[in-house]
């Protein structure tokens, strides 16, 4: 019988500094002994942290997390946009003019954010060329929906990191990976969110272009509708989480376009994020769903290990690091 092709699923890795290096080190190392690795959306980070330079000296101050923290030195400075990158965030140093500037003009603050979206994703990208050539450890990327479409040339600019975003490619001796980095409407309004029906239609549209949908593995941001995978805190209209009677109210906010493909292509495996908080393994129909969940914020790396062979799935585990 044919050796089982194991694959690495994680998601959501939001900027995180650490949590991308950890990602680079289990790929490298292959520690888990794996044959390609799949990151489901969502690569970039939400926040640009200032950190600002005393007009009178050399320390420098910025707010992290709610907490202030000072720099007295280069060796501090260093350490202190280090642990705003190990966040997800990025550091931008200012004077308190131009932290004056930038908080009178929305347009400034966006251009620079997205500079430093850019400049973080490229050294990412000559990172995994410089740890992972000759690993032999294929990695498939694709943007998720908090991810600004500048990301997309300069994915396309790596040689080793696949952006597979809307695409279908041959992944194991059985199966093709089929991609959609896109979500259904969230209430923030980001990037990459189509309706519904669009939704649908682009993906049966890739799935009828495979060879045997039966034997795809579908990576979708987004999770199917009321699988388990998609339950996050409900929000009122205004944004805030619905709380009654003192708990937290949750649901399913997943996608019913997702869950309606997966019904009907039935492929053997869906591979999601989106919902940090629901990490888990579920069933749709015939189709095993996993979403490794994610704590990048805390430089915590999770993953799923799914052996596929011929027949379908032999074994999956939720790992991290």
């Amino acid at each position: 019988m044919a050796k089982p092709f194991r694959l690495y699923v994680c998601s959501d890795i939001h900027a995180s500094e650490r949590t991308w290096r950890k990602f680079l080190n289990a790929m490298k190392t292959n520690v888990y002994k794996v044959d390609a690795a799949v990151i489901a959306g969502d690569l970039t980070g939400k926040a640009l942290i200032a950190v600002v330079k005393d007009g009178g000296g050399d320390l420098w101050s910025a707010s992290v997390l709610g907490q202030h923290r000072e720099a007295r030195d280069e060796a501090e400075l260093a350490a202190l946009e280090r642990s705003i990158a190990d966040v997800g965030y990025y550091a931008v140093r200012v004077t308190e003019e131009e932290r004056a500037a930038m908080e009178a003009d929305p347009d400034l603050v966006r251009t620079v954010f997205h500079e430093r979206i850019n400049a973080r994703l490229r050294e990412w990208i000559t990172l995994a060329t410089e740890r992972l050539e000759g690993s032999g450890v294929p990695v498939y990327v694709m943007p998720g929906n908090d991810d600004d479409f500048e990301i997309d040339p300069v994915l396309a600019e790596s040689t080793y990191l696949q952006d597979v975003n809307e695409r279908v490619v041959d992944l194991t001796p059985w199966h093709q990976l089929v991609s959609m980095g896109w979500s259904s409407p969230t209430p923030w309004s980001t990037p990459r969110e189509l309706p519904e029906e669009e939704f649908l239609d682009r993906l049966s549209g890739l799935m009828s272009g495979t060879r045997d949908a039966r034997k795809t593995v579908m990576m979708t941001h987004v999770p199917p509708y009321d699988s388990g995978l998609d339950t996050a805190p409900l929000l009122s209209p205004d944004l805030r989480p619905t709380v009654t009677a003192g708990d937290l109210l949750r649901g399913p906010v997943g996608s019913t376009g997702v869950r309606a493909a997966i019904e009907r292509f039935r492929p053997v495996l869906g591979a999601h994020g989106h919902i940090h908080e629901s990490g888990g393994e579920r069933r749709v129909g015939d189709t095993v769903c996993v979403n490794a969940g994610s704590e990048s914020s805390m430089g915590i790396l999770r993953g799923y290990l799914v052996d596929l062979n011929a027949n379908g799935v032999e074994r999956t585990l939720r790992v991290e690091g």
